[in-house]
């Protein structure tokens, strides 16, 4: 499905959005990243247009500290090719 078709079909934007949290979730999995409310924000489907927004919720401080240090690990990968 291309773009254009994912944002003019709501039950595809909200696959897309359903599909990231997931794959989103499983990196995190492997990094041992947890974040409690990750998830698809259901209040954006109230709106017309719906609103497809991917929750990350709050996080504690050492989990927020995880997540820059493998961010920016990441950030010094892709600016070294």
């Amino acid at each position: 499905m291309t773009r254009p078709e994912i944002m003019e079909n709501p039950p595809a934007r909200k696959r897309e959005v359903d599909e990231v949290v997931q794959r989103l979730r499983e990196v995190l999995d492997k990094i041992r990243i947890v974040l409690p409310s990750l998830g698809s924000d259901p209040v954006g489907e109230s709106y017309d247009p719906a609103v497809y927004l991917v929750e990350l919720g709050r996080v504690n401080a050492g989990t927020a500290r995880k997540l820059a240090t493998v961010l920016e690990q990441a950030v010094r990968e892709e600016t070294d090719e």
